[in-house]
């Protein structure tokens, strides 16, 4: 029994060192066809070109602006009553001096009427007095009467004189107050909204006439953080076209934004309270164009992958100003510049065929 296991360990000993001698011949025999096998091709990867140009960029910020009256009030009456005659309508077109509403006068008109013959009895009264003053004083001077009796009848005469005058007074402003009373249109323009109709009383105040000139501007919101962008005077377009400058940038945030208002220097057709879409350039500058797609953006800076005599080496460069598919660079890149994704960018510098195309012989 001892001699049958010492046979079976012998056995599977010699097994093992044939099993590691075949392997050892086959591990060689692999090592020395992979040795032979020939290297793979290179991958040749295609690339465009192009080169730099002189011109000029614009940045522009695009915002939501709001079409408003350049002139828009609210008109009301400096005295109290009721609403005699509307004779304007919403949507009508108006000119300065055009009468809008009447008020009724009857009471102020009873007013002038008293005072007018409050008057015409002081008038009698006061020259009454002055023909006895003028008496008095010739009488005076032939000693007919004292000087205390010619000095009270002047008294009388200055009293009534003026009483007379300060009902004058009253009348005048009576009659002015009249013209309080019939609202005319301060300019030309259009009645936006009648907001009293006749039998309405009218408190001093209180609008009764809502009415705009034809002129029109623009009114528009952004982020106090921009506030940096946008200056007074910058350029605004509506598509491609320009149609005014921002004139001011209102001192007031209002619901956490801030509002600018756009003066049109070309008419719109879009009536008050329409919304669009409106540029305004924040920024251009004249340099050095390529397109975005040359850059290529490494921790150390930016760069673009100029060709040269065969191979592409990487050029520093500083973006001046950008847009979604153009950059105005300094300095400027001579030659060739090498286009495309900066996955592709990043393996130029390290492939030795790479198919170039738009080259020319131009250098």
């Amino acid at each position: 029994m001892k001699n049958k296991k010492l046979i079976i360990t012998a056995v599977a000993i010699l097994a093992v060192v044939v099993l590691g001698i075949k392997g050892k011949g086959l591990l060689e025999q692999r090592k020395e066809e992979v040795a032979n096998e020939p290297l793979p091709a290179t991958a040749e990867i295609s690339v465009e070109v192009t080169k730099a140009e002189h011109g000029v960029l614009q940045n522009s910020l695009s915002f939501l602006a709001e079409v408003l009256s350049d002139k828009s009030i609210k008109i009301s009456t400096k005295l109290a009553g009721y609403v005699e005659k509307v004779l304007v309508e919403e949507a009508q077109k108006v000119k300065k001096g055009d009468l809008l509403v009447v008020i009724d006068s009857v009471e102020l008109k009873s007013n002038i009427e008293a005072l007018e013959s409050a008057r015409e009895a002081q008038e009698s009264d006061a020259l009454l007095a002055q023909s006895i003053y003028e008496r008095n004083e010739k009488l005076y001077r032939i000693g007919g009467i004292s000087k205390e009796k010619l000095e009270i009848s002047k008294v009388t005469f200055e009293l009534k004189r003026a009483a007379l005058e300060n009902t004058k007074e009253k009348i005048a402003q009576l009659k002015h107050q009249l013209g309080y009373l019939k609202i005319v249109a301060p300019f030309d323009g259009v009645v936006e909204s009648v907001l009293l109709h006749e039998g309405d009383l009218a408190a001093a105040g209180k609008p009764i006439i809502a009415m705009s000139d034809h002129g029109k501007k623009l009114l528009f919101s952004f982020a106090p953080d921009e506030k940096k962008s946008i200056a007074g005077g910058q350029r605004v377009f509506f598509g491609n076209r320009e149609i005014g400058y921002v004139k001011s940038i209102y001192p007031s945030a209002k619901n956490g934004l801030v509002a600018a208002e756009v003066t049109l220097s070309e008419k719109l057709s879009y009536p008050t309270g329409t919304t669009i879409y409106i540029d305004v350039l924040t920024r251009e500058l004249e340099g050095c164009i390529l397109p975005a797609g040359t850059l290529l953006h490494k921790k150390e800076g930016t760069y673009v992958m100029v060709y040269d005599d065969g191979r592409f080496t990487p050029a520093r460069v500083d973006v001046e100003i950008e847009t979604k598919e153009r950059v105005i660079v300094t300095p400027c890149p001579k030659g060739f510049i090498a286009l495309g994704s900066e996955a592709k960018l990043t393996k130029l510098q390290a492939l030795d065929r790479v198919n170039v195309l738009g080259e020319t012989d131009e250098k």
